[in-house]
């Protein structure tokens, strides 16, 4: 790891208790005396549909694959809502696993307790080389130039889009909004026709990452130079936050106007898709996980993904993609390599393709490809293409800000359409700035780290 990694001033608190409980640990209590036996390694996952069939795969690999290596794989789902607070208590208390889903967002701050074990060391060059475009140098799995996750799905976005209420509206759906103020029309037209059983578009403030997913990727599509989580451009090493007040107008026009689903205040992400999938609402500015998510709820709405829509003026630069679910090999694991042959598998085709039979997107072309989903339309139009690109890092949730965060900012002035933007968007922009040259001037953050 570089100096600036191991002196992180925001992580002062975390590194600290994650040195102090290690001291001594041996890592977790995976794994067995007598050579005879099977190696126990122990795997955790954030629950949901996926980890319910990578637990279904290694039912059978422990069966063939893993007995004849010598390993038994305890596959354990932690809940959702808490996953990061329970990988973390896991290392400070001394049970943590031998390997685990490691968000990327976190990651770094996992690197700098310590947790996480460089993967050149351990991992074949074959699986490296293989996630190679997303291990470019701003990448959230690389810190200090060195890879420490490997991602296994292709989270790529786009505007979902409800055929029939288009047809309807008289607008088509080969020809979809391009703009915000496209969106806004269609909108209207779709609330119009629906007559208050569907409405334009989807605006689920209160989904997990809503900010992350629904705010920042439409402008980070429309300009490339900006970053999440307060629109960081690495290469002026600024905040240009005031570019937050076009989606905030969209949004707020839409709410206001009913044109977007009731509720949006409240609105989660299981009651959006749930609407969606109901034909109750004509646009939703989605991942491809919405998919799997589609086909749980038997939903029989015809919906086609198109490319996100961009600021006014603008024109689709590239569309932020997320190569999600990383795993990483934990540093303190008693059997560091046959960890590694467990990760190998973890990040593979067989997983993939078991993950694909369940319409979750892969990362692997060749599984793009098989049998699994190759007839599967909607997905297939969610493959990442040439505008497909890795969202690159950005200091925002590492940086110790004073005031309110970019997401109560933000939540705020969608709910409150007589807020002004200016200043509120001002104020944000500024106490972002000053976190992060502080964070700078101190040695605490490398801007190195961020830039392409």
């Amino acid at each position: 790891m570089t100096d600036s990694l191991t002196r992180r001033g925001f992580l002062g608190t975390l590194a600290a208790g994650a040195a102090a409980s290690l001291v001594g640990c041996g890592g977790s209590s995976s794994g067995s005396a007598d050579p005879g036996e099977l190696t126990t390694i122990v795997v955790w996952d954030r629950a949901g549909a996926h980890a319910k069939a990578r637990q279904e795969f290694f039912r059978t690999w422990n069966a063939q694959q893993g007995k004849s290596l010598g390993i038994q794989v305890t596959y354990e789902p932690q809940a959702t809502d808490k996953y990061e607070e329970i990988v973390r208590l896991g290392f400070q208390t001394k049970r943590a696993p031998d390997l685990f889903h490691s968000p990327s967002a976190q990651l770094g701050a996992f690197v700098a307790a310590g947790w996480v074990q460089p993967l050149p060391d351990l991992v074949a060059k074959a699986v490296l080389d293989k996630a190679a475009p997303y291990h470019q140098k701003n990448s959230e799995l690389v810190w200090g130039g060195v890879p420490y996750a490997v991602p296994t799905t292709a989270f790529t976005n786009r505007m979902l889009i409800n055929v029939e209420l288009f047809e309807k509206a008289g607008l088509d759906p080969d020809a979809p909004p391009a703009t915000f103020a496209e969106v806004r029309e269609a909108a209207a037209a779709i609330t119009k026709i629906g007559k208050g059983e569907a409405f334009g578009m989807i605006v689920p403030i209160k989904a997990t990452g809503f900010r992350q997913w629904s705010v920042d990727i439409p402008l980070m599509a429309g300009d490339a130079a900006l970053a999440q989580f307060g629109l960081f451009n690495a290469a002026t090493q600024t905040y240009e936050s005031a570019k937050y007040a076009p989606i905030i107008e969209l949004y707020r026009a839409m709410i206001v106007d009913k044109t977007a689903y009731p509720g949006a205040a409240t609105l989660t992400g299981d009651v959006a898709i749930n609407a969606f999938g109901k034909g109750e609402s004509g646009m939703y500015i989605t991942s491809s996980a919405a998919v799997s998510s589609l086909a749980d709820l038997g939903s029989t709405v015809k919906a086609v993904a198109a490319p996100l829509p961009v600021p006014d003026g603008q024109r689709l630069a590239r569309s932020p993609m997320n190569a999600g679910y990383p795993y990483a090999i934990s540093s303190t694991s008693q059997n560091p390599e046959k960890a590694a042959k467990v990760f190998e598998v973890m990040v593979g085709d067989g997983v993939q393709e078991a993950l694909a039979a369940k319409a979750a997107p892969p990362l692997n072309g060749s599984v793009w490809d098989s049998a699994a989903i190759k007839d599967n339309a909607l997905l297939q139009q969610f493959r990442p293409d040439e505008l497909d690109r890795q969202w690159p890092k950005t200091p925002g949730g590492l940086l110790q800000v004073e005031g309110e965060s970019v997401d109560q900012t933000v939540e705020k002035l969608l709910l409150d359409p007589s807020a002004a933007l200016g200043p509120a968007l001002t104020a944000m922009q500024q106490r972002m700035q000053a976190a992060y040259d502080a964070a700078v001037k101190s040695g605490e953050i490398d801007p190195q780290e961020f830039q392409a």
